[in-house]
């Protein structure tokens, strides 16, 4: 087989690759269920930008950026998040296995307020979850809690009773590890 025509079945098959890898990094992890207000955007890449708006689709390594808006993200194994106004959410990481109810979560949590709400992934793989912020990373281990980062970078981490619409409230667990100790 001559050079050129090698050269050419290696192109079109790492073209292939290439498509297929951008395919699979957009796929939808959950969508927005809750907006108040019209100003928030989501940054896709290196220059797509999405008005945020009820049912748009969010995908891994989005950055959400609120101003005056509030927002509601549901993610496709019932993790609910809540960003308040004037805050900035990565998703780093959203692996998830619908049979199993096993996978892999991580968001950056950059300025504002964000509430977390365990979804299946955090029940079924705890130790896959971490949510970081410029001065502390959070283990869940399976309830709520709120992270609060200031203009300076310094984090407030607020654990919460989780109450299902039907039973009883209940207290988890989350471990929050800075540069002085874990608690």
């Amino acid at each position: 087989m001559p050079l050129s025509s090698i050269s050419n079945k290696l192109l079109s098959i790492l073209l292939v690759l290439t498509s297929t890898i951008a395919f699979a990094s957009a796929e939808e992890v959950g969508s927005v269920t809750e907006q108040k207000g019209n100003a928030a955007q989501i940054k896709r890449g290196a220059s797509e930008v999405i008005e945020s708006q009820k049912g748009v689709g969010i995908s891994m390594n989005d950055e959400i950026t609120t101003a005056k808006t509030k927002l509601g993200l549901t993610f496709v194994d019932d993790t609910k998040v809540s960003i308040s106004e004037q805050s900035v959410l990565v998703i780093d990481d959203f692996i998830y296995d619908p049979n199993s109810g096993t996978g892999k979560l991580a968001m950056n949590i950059a300025l504002g307020t964000v509430k977390y709400s365990s979804g299946a992934i955090a029940a079924n793989s705890r130790e896959n979850v971490k949510l970081y912020t410029p001065t502390a990373s959070i283990s869940v281990r399976g309830t709520d809690f709120t992270m609060t980062v200031d203009e300076l970078g310094r984090s407030l981490v607020i654990l919460l009773p989780t109450c299902p619409p039907v039973g009883e409230c209940w207290v988890g667990e989350i471990e929050v590890a800075t540069d002085i100790g874990m608690v």
